[in-house]
């Protein structure tokens, strides 16, 4: 797989061509030459869909609960929707798709129609229930102090750090990254330099005030 790269170059090991693919599945997460996560999303959101449908007869069930049905879609369907989010880079394009499975799911749960004319901050208020964006922050945060905890020299903490040195960006605005998300989280709750951040990760308990912070602040956009 080259990631960004149009280069059709064969590899070859001894005797035996190295196969080009566009993406590959690794510990559970879709991989795509793109170097995105909507090829992930995509594939996160077909398997939580699938889990969904197999638990049709418990969520048209009248005689469960609304709380259990909720408690059971947030233990089963959700963290499979999500499963590894705290390495996605944050587009508009994915909370959306994200948005839509989570609101037909909820409605479907609740037995609400779209012509009901029920907006979705309602569906929320109902279910008892975070946006998706917000659980995924909240992860993402939670991942980002314990990587501003690491020692320098592990390669996970050198990755968020290094910025190249050479080479030229190709014209146009520039892809949205996973280091873009990061700091974009930073500024949301006033940090401003990856030095602040990790003084301020370094302290637990005000970290944990932090991720609050920072998830709230995502809820109300």
């Amino acid at each position: 797989m080259r990631v960004n790269r149009q280069t059709k170059v064969q590899i070859t090991i001894g005797e035996q061509t190295v196969e080009d693919i566009d993406e590959f599945t690794y510990l559970g997460s879709t991989v795509s030459n793109d170097g995105g996560s909507e090829a992930d999303v995509r594939c996160m959101i077909g398997k939580a869909a699938g889990v969904f449908q197999h638990l049709h007869r418990i969520w048209s069930s009248t005689t469960i609960n609304t709380g259990i049905k909720m408690h059971l879609y947030s233990t089963i369907v959700i963290p499979t929707a999500i499963y590894a989010s705290e390495t996605w880079r944050n587009t508009k394009r994915i909370a959306q798709k994200l948005n839509v499975f989570h609101q037909w799911c909820l409605r479907q749960i609740l037995g609400i129609l779209y012509k009901d004319r029920i907006t979705n901050e309602e569906v929320l208020q109902w279910s008892g229930l975070w946006k998706l964006e917000e659980i995924i922050t909240e992860r993402r945060m939670r991942l980002d102090g314990h990587l501003l905890r690491l020692p320098d020299k592990r390669i996970s903490k050198a990755v968020v750090h290094w910025t190249p040195t050479e080479g030229k960006r190709k014209q146009g605005r520039p892809k949205t990254t996973w280091r873009s998300t990061f700091i974009a989280d930073l500024k949301t709750i006033d940090i401003r330099s990856l030095d602040e951040a990790r003084d301020a990760a370094a302290d637990r308990t005000r970290w944990r005030a932090l991720v609050a912070q920072c998830t709230k602040e995502c809820g109300r956009n």
